[in-house]
């Protein structure tokens, strides 16, 4: 219906679901306007969302734009978490070296869908989203595109204009604890190469960032609702041959403790 009131639209189909990252790939293929901007079933922008990238390229064509966005958390607890810069309105530059891993930190380097990509560069390098993963495979891309096209500043677009709808069926949540951990700590090695950090320094943070991600791991899991005890138990014990118990039993202990509170506060 949208194809026949917009001729520009193209509508492509898969026989059958080969996942995210080739339906991407084949939109990439096609794809001929001057920029590429990526959204997620289920989510939405706002009106304004590309006109807002449309401005920040056209004054800064040398960065790579980043919007805020809203995390919509319907399924559960009706929360909405609100991530932007803090400490100014409109658009800003910043350097990337200066401000690339507190991006990642404050969870606006990782998405695809707060951003705007140069389509010549992703045709010219043949930047393409690696097929054989399923989870870290947006942060790989944005990675792979920053160090091909070497670009050295990002324009912050300080407004929430893209709405992520969280904890839907086959998000992020139910897939933590299925792939390699060695899958974001990949990810971690080439941002720190980005930023130039020496090799024997990324390895040491690597073992830094390998117990943070098992912790964070360990978080998802348990609080994955449609989850068995049984499951959880298994797929938190992978995570850690030697400590995998103790973790198991000190995020089950979390989570009894935030549903007790949750009823309690609800009273």
């Amino acid at each position: 219906e949208l194809r026949q009131k917009y001729p520009c639209l193209k509508v492509l189909k898969n026989e059958t679901n080969k996942g995210v990252s080739y339906t991407r790939n084949r939109g990439l293929e096609i794809a001929a306007g001057e920029y590429i901007c990526f959204t997620d079933s289920d989510d939405w922008v706002e009106p304004a969302y590309l006109q807002h990238f449309a401005e920040a390229l056209e004054a800064f064509p040398e960065a790579l734009p980043i919007c805020g966005y809203l995390n919509h958390d319907e399924r559960f607890n009706g929360r909405c978490d609100e991530y932007r810069w803090n400490g100014f309105e409109g658009v800003k530059v910043f350097s990337l070296q200066e401000k690339l891993e507190e991006l990642q930190q404050n969870n606006l380097l990782q998405q695809l869908w707060n951003k705007a990509f140069n389509a010549e560069l992703i045709r010219e390098e043949h930047i393409r989203f690696d097929e054989s993963i399923s989870m870290g495979e947006d942060f790989r891309f944005i990675l792979n595109y920053l160090q091909k096209a070497e670009l050295k500043q990002t324009a912050l677009v300080n407004t929430s204009l893209y709405h992520c709808m969280r904890d839907q069926k086959g998000s992020l949540m139910y897939k933590v604890g299925r792939e390699s951990i060695e899958e974001p700590l990949k990810n971690q090695r080439q941002m720190l190469s980005l930023l130039g950090v020496p090799s024997d320094q990324i390895e040491t943070r690597i073992a830094a960032d390998r117990e943070r991600i098992i912790g964070n791991y360990a978080y998802l899991i348990m609080h994955n609702v449609g989850m068995k005890r049984s499951e959880k138990r298994r797929l938190i014990l992978g995570l850690d041959q030697t400590e995998g118990a103790k973790l198991f039993r000190k995020n089950e202990i979390v989570y009894l403790k935030e549903k007790i509170h949750k009823v309690l506060f609800k009273r």
